[in-house]
Formats: structure tokens, C-alpha cells, sequence
């Protein structure tokens, strides 16, 4: 049978043309240096014929022996399923074999990429919570796939039958939500005006050089400046203005772009117990996640995205040490899906409506932590640009400016700050000039901690940390006593030891 995964088998032919492109791309970044040393090697008498002679056999070579790396790579690269195992070898000179039992995989990751989708494949990977497990990555054809996912959900099942503690899952009807991409695309511009504004600032330094003209005398000296040359620097000022404008919606171009082709076309299909995000423009990314293993709800909404009436959800994951920060995430930008994701996560659509059983709120000393550091940046810009440039006038404006900033900031980070503790899950507010909401379930702290500083015996403020195996979260300034209550409620909720109505 051609889908039987009962015996070893390689993967799909075209999975060789894949891992040839990928395998040329590393040894042409590898030989590059010595490439491009050879190639313009010193010679008097070197014409464009033998130049060009040169290159080819170079690139000829590289070929070579990017085809016979791949080919051993695409041979030894063998994969099946035997007693509900994933079993992957793979290896040229050192020979491993992987084995992940299905019911652990507990993220399922899809690429199609342009190649991907002129030989009709699909790029899988498989992850797993073990800290020394990394990804196991397989190249497969649609039947394979699709074969291959039925084996994982028939192990998902198995669990439920070996388990009697946990009944089995409720069979539902796919609800599929779409994100539309003009949802999107407005909450890709909401995201990037700082990264905006920090090109911005840099291109803005020439311009502060110039404006050492100015000096930092007398009010006579500035009307002066302004009856004589006012016309000509007004016009080289318009310049500068135009070009750093110019800049700064290049930046939110490319960075808007990039959002968009990763994450357009965007469907989100929920399952019974798991989740599937489906996304990207040029190249399709598809993400299945089961509901007990995303740890952290996180959502965002800045002033911009409050005015666009939408939302950023981050799906914070279980991680492996092998995992980027890109791909223990998932995130959802433009969505108005909050509650639905919620819904879903908790399973429990009244949660919105639940008593809490505790909240505790963070005292100024947040806004403190958070001014200080900025305040003493604003003192050393302000210094350097007095003393050591001379721009005495701009460099106070420019301090006070940052200062202000950074106060309004730590004002905001304090009146956002608070923990409340519901009967299903734990909810954290943080951010400063974003409203940021941080979800949390009791089954995923894995420990609290309360922390002390040097201030502690003067304010009787402490910190309350919460660790998961995806994130650790911290509310500071919160009253002792309020932070041994919350400790004690956290670690005695029955919901720590099961999912919630599971």
C-alpha cells in the first residue's frame, strides 16, 4: 500500500529537489568567501572568457556537490510508524534514530512554500515539550500527509482509551473563522510605528548637527537667524523632512509587508480540542495546536489598534529548547476573535462572566521601576549632547522630551498593572501605552515565586512571579500580604491538576 507506514520508507521523490535547493544554498554560503577569492583572483592576463570559464567550473563543483549530499541525505532519511511511534532515521556518517510516541506531539507545523507548491508537497514538523528533543522535519506529498495526520489523530485517541481518567473528546463540527485581510493590514500598521520612529530618531542626528547654527545665545541672535536665513534653512529643513518621511513609511512598508505575506489569507479552524491556523500569501503555513498545550493567552491593543477596532492574540506555547521565539508563538494580528479563541482555550464560553476570587493591584512603585532607568538614559543623552557636541538648547529639549515621555509610560505601566484570579484562570494585566492581557489556566503554573528587593523593609511591596513552560510573567509592587494570598489561592485551585471540565 502506498500510504502503509508500517515499514521504513523514504520520503516523496520531489523531497530530493527541496533538500538539493536547500543543501546548495548552505554550501554556496559556506564557499562563498573562497568563491569569490578565486574568482577575482589577481591575473594579468586573465580575460573575460577565462573568468567566465572559472566561474562556471566553480559553480559546476558547487552543484556537484550539493546534488550528492542531498542524494545521500534524501537516501538515509527514512521514517515510520510502528507500536503508535513516529520513528525518524536520518544521518549520512552518524546514523540517529528518533522515536516520538504520537500521543507527544503536541504541535503540528506545516510549509508550503513556492517549491513546495510546483512539486505538491508539504513540509511537516513535529514538536515536542522534551528539552533535548529537537524538531523532527519530514518533506511529504499531500496523500502522505494527510495519512500521516490520521495516525497522529488515532494516537490522540489512544490516549483518551489508556487513560479511563479522561473522557474522551466530544466529537464537533469544524468551526472555520477567517481573518480578512484587510483586518490584517490594519493591524500590521498599528505594530510598527516604533520601530518606525527608532529609524527615525537615527536619521535625524545629521540634522542635529546643523542645528548647531543656532548656538544658545541671546533671543536677538535667533529673530536675527531667522530675518537673514530663515527662507534658505526653512527649505533645506523641508528636504531633511521629506527624506526622513520618506524613510520612515519605507520601514512601515517593508515591515507591513512582511506580516502580511506571513500571515494573509489567514484561517483559523477549531476542532474539538485543537485549533488549526492556516496562513500566508506566497507561501502557505499551517499550525495545529491541541488546546492543552498553548499555555498563555496574550492580547494586545494599542491606541492605534483601539481606534481600528482590533486586536493582536498570541498564543503562547510549550516549548522545546530547540524552538526560536518565531515558533513558539502564534499570533493572530487585526483579529476581533478574542473571546472566541478564549472560549475555546478555556472551554468554557462564560468565563467573561465569572466572580473573581481575588485581585490584587500594583502599587507606584511599578511606575518608579519603570522611570528610573529611562530617567537616567535622559540624563546621559542630555549630557553628551551638551558637553560633548555643544547643543545646549537641544540637548535640555530633547532630555526633557524623553524624560516626560518615559514618566507618562511609567504612569500608564502602573495604572495597567494588575493580577486577578478567577475560578478557571489567572489573569494579568500589564503594558504602558498598549493594554496588554496576559491568560493564564492554574494546570499550567508550574511554580510562584515571591521576591523580595532591597526596598521591601521600607514599602512592604514584593513581586509575584509566575512560571509556565512557555513564559514567566511578573507583577511587581503587589502589598505582602496580597501576594501570600494570591500564592496560596494559585497553588490550592483544583483546576492545577486537571483542564477545566475535562
Amino acid at each position: 500500500m502506498k500510504n502503509d507506514f508500517s515499514s521504513p520508507r523514504r520520503m516523496s521523490a520531489g523531497a530530493f529537489v527541496i533538500i538539493a535547493m536547500k543543501t546548495f544554498k548552505e554550501l554556496a554560503g559556506a564557499f562563498f568567501f573562497i568563491f569569490v577569492s578565486l574568482l577575482f583572483a589577481p591575473s594579468d592576463e586573465q580575460s573575460f572568457s577565462e573568468t567566465m570559464m572559472r566561474t562556471a567550473i566553480l559553480t559546476g563543483i558547487i552543484v556537484a556537490l550539493s546534488l550528492l549530499v542531498a542524494f545521500l541525505k534524501y537516501y538515509y532519511r527514512k521514517f515510520h510508524i510502528n507500536d503508535d511511534k513516529l520513528i525518524f532515521t536520518h544521518g549520512i556518517v552518524f546514523r540517529q534514530t528518533t522515536s516520538i510516541p504520537l500521543d507527544k506531539i503536541h504541535n503540528l507545523r506545516t510549509k508550503k512554500g513556492l517549491l513546495y507548491q510546483v512539486l505538491d508537497l508539504r513540509g511537516v514538523t513535529f514538536d515536542t515539550i522534551a528539552n533535548d528533543q529537537g524538531d523532527v522535519e519530514l518533506i511529504l506529498s499531500e496523500s502522505d500527509w494527510f495519512m500521516l495526520l490520521s495516525h497522529v489523530r488515532e494516537g490522540e485517541k489512544a490516549t483518551y482509551t489508556k487513560d479511563a481518567t479522561v473522557p474522551p473528546p466530544i466529537a464537533t463540527k469544524d468551526e472555520i473563522r477567517k481573518v480578512s485581510n484587510s483586518s490584517i493590514l490594519k493591524g500590521a500598521l498599528c505594530q510598527n510605528h516604533l520601530k518606525g520612529f527608532s529609524v527615525l530618531a537615527a536619521c535625524l542626528a545629521p540634522v542635529f548637527n546643523n542645528l548647531n547654527e543656532l548656538g544658545s545665545d541671546t533671543t536677538d541672535r535667533i529673530f536675527d537667524y531667522i530675518d537673514t536665513g530663515a527662507s534658505e534653512y526653512l527649505s533645506s529643513a523641508g528636504q531633511w523632512l521629506c527624506f526622513f518621511a520618506v524613510v520612515y513609511l519605507i520601514v512601515v512598508v517593508l515591515l507591513t509587508a512582511r506580516i502580511m505575506l506571513r500571515y494573509g489569507n489567514m484561517t483559523i479552524t477549531i476542532t474539538g480540542e485543537k485549533l488549526t491556523m492556516s496562513s500566508g500569501i506566497l507561501s502557505r503555513y499551517t499550525c495545529r495546536l491541541s488546546r492543552d498545550k498553548a499555555t498563555v493567552i496574550t492580547i494586545k491593543q494599542n491606541p492605534l489598534e483601539k481606534i481600528a477596532g482590533c486586536k493582536t492574540i498570541t498564543i503562547g506555547q510549550a516549548s522545546n529548547a530547540s524552538e526560536t521565539k518565531q515558533w513558539n508563538e502564534i499570533r493572530i494580528y487585526g483579529s476581533k476573535l478574542d473571546e472566541k479563541v478564549l472560549d475555546w482555550w478555556l472551554n468554557d464560553s462564560n468565563h467573561a462572566t465569572e466572580h473573581p476570587l481575588m485581585s490584587a493591584k500594583s502599587g507606584k512603585g511599578v511606575a518608579v521601576r519603570k522611570f528610573i532607568p529611562h530617567l537616567l538614559a535622559a540624563v546621559v543623552v542630555t549630557y553628551v549632547l551638551v558637553h560633548f557636541v555643544g547643543i545646549m538648547s537641544l540637548g535640555v529639549l530633547i532630555g526633557s522630551i524623553y524624560a516626560c515621555l518615559a514618566g507618562t509610560r511609567a504612569i500608564m505601566a502602573w495604572k495597567h498593572s494588575r493580577i486577578t484570579l478567577n475560578k478557571s484562570y489567572i489573569k494579568v494585566n500589564l503594558g504602558n501605552i498598549a493594554r496588554i492581557s496576559n491568560y493564564m489556566r492554574y494546570c499550567d503554573i508550574e511554580s510562584v515565586e515571591i521576591k523580595c528587593s532591597p526596598f521591601t523593609r521600607f514599602t512592604y511591596r514584593v513581586s509575584l512571579r509566575l512560571y509556565t513552560n512557555a513564559e514567566t510573567l511578573s507583577v511587581y509592587s503587589l502589598k505582602i500580604d496580597s501576594a501570600v494570598r494570591l500564592r496560596n489561592l494559585i497553588l490550592s485551585q483544583p483546576e492545577r491538576d486537571t483542564l477545566n471540565n475535562q
